[in-house]
């Protein structure tokens, strides 16, 4: 662990805080607004639905001048965002109890526009301060990090970059330099967190680090991540983000080695019905896989000199594929010519992740389940070295 900078992450952070003081009155918020470049309409305070994942608004008011007091309760902090209309003008910050002084300026705002994804078009805000949020001087001292701001311009680099490469050879060799540099750098992230888990162990902001930080790094063993849960304490403990790590630990543990992998149905390539559980007497390895996904792809040999070995052994393998379109899913089945049972995974609700994938904690592509006789799990990974590994102490 390089000590240096976990302790500049945490020194940061205390010193904002002692630099803050917020007048607090049980669970009263009050959020006093100065706006340029936006000198009239109407503010929303949302806060995302953590179930749902949809914005809810709890607050609004008429801006006048560029100004706006927004007053309310508030029992726990949060990350909201504030949303101004028209424009579509918006930021995410923490809102906590207390008196809140917030200051925006449009200049610098980064404009969007995914009209052509069937979604909306407006504007972040990004530059704006937050005064009187102690949970918001925690999250700058993150986010504000030199080892922070570095890695947001050298991703921007590679992007731009990656945007501009024309040769698909080139574009998978910036994917892989962008997926070498994030390793590297989510060592420090998690460094970091953890100094401020010691520090700050009742803070709602850390508590939501943690949980964005493991929804994009999916496969942190559950020990560590019960740990750092464990190590969170009031009002933390009861935000919503240590609920959702509190969730997923539930699901983690059902999918341990020896718990019953659950069943699913699922539609073949001839749109008949599939069910796990008919392969029941039989080990099965499943394949979570896309047409689009690289290193799925370039599994395939290996698995089909797998299954050229095993299959007359005893062992099926199931390829569930992630693809939403089916002539994408078919064009890379008549390119691949697996000889094993194929199905597609399906998206119940629009823009979440696929329904077998969600059902088992597929952190990312490819994932590799493998079963035993009895349909109970042996290995839930996204390494083929393990599933190799456990394929030969079955049968050899």
């Amino acid at each position: 662990m390089n000590m240096r900078n976990t302790l500049t992450c945490l020194a940061a952070a205390l010193l904002l805080i002692q630099g803050c003081a917020s007048n607090k009155t049980e669970n009263k918020y009050v959020l006093n607004g100065q706006l340029t470049g936006i000198p009239d309409g109407m503010v929303k305070l949302q806060r995302i639905d953590q179930n749902e994942h949809k914005s809810i608004t709890i607050d609004s008011v008429q801006i006048q001048n560029g100004k706006f007091t927004l007053e309310g309760d508030l029992n726990t902090p949060e990350m909201m965002t504030l949303l101004i209309e028209p424009g579509n003008w918006s930021t995410s910050f923490f809102m906590e109890p207390g008196t809140l002084q917030f200051e925006a300026d449009t200049t610098g705002a980064t404009h969007y526009d995914y009209t052509a994804y069937e979604g909306g078009k407006g504007a972040v805000l990004t530059k704006f301060n937050v005064k009187g949020s102690q949970n918001q001087d925690i999250y700058n001292a993150f986010e504000n990090h030199p080892k922070s701001l570095a890695a947001k311009e050298v991703y921007t680099a590679l992007n731009k970059k990656y945007e501009a490469e024309s040769n698909p050879e080139g574009k998978e060799a910036i994917r892989e330099e962008m997926g070498t540099f994030g390793e590297q750098h989510k060592v420090w992230e998690l460094q970091c967190i953890d100094s401020l888990i010691q520090a700050h162990p009742s803070s709602v902001a850390v508590a939501y680090l943690l949980q964005r930080y493991q929804q994009f790094n999916e496969s942190m063993p559950i020990s560590d991540l019960e740990k750092r849960v464990t190590g969170l304490s009031s009002p933390a403990k009861e935000s919503a983000y240590v609920k959702e790590l509190e969730n997923i630990l539930v699901i983690k543990k059902a999918l341990l080695p020896g718990q019953e992998a659950p069943n699913f149905k699922a539609l073949k390539t001839d749109s008949t019905e599939f069910t796990l559980s008919a392969l029941r007497g039989q080990y099965v390895l499943l394949d979570f896989w896309a047409s689009w996904c690289g290193p799925c792809r370039k599994a395939i040999p290996h698995w089909k000199e797998v299954y050229a070995q095993y299959h007359n052994k005893g062992l099926e393998i199931v390829g569930v594929t992630n693809d939403s379109g089916w002539p994408d899913w078919f064009k890379a089945l008549d390119m691949e010519k697996m000889p094993w049972l194929q199905v597609a995974d399906d998206f119940p609700v629009k823009n979440r992740p696929a329904r077998i994938a969600t059902l088992y904690d597929i952190p990312s592509l490819p994932t590799y389940v493998l079963l035993d006789k009895a349909g109970k799990i042996l290995v839930h990974t996204t390494s083929k070295e393990d599933v190799d590994a456990e394929l030969k102490r079955i049968f050899n």
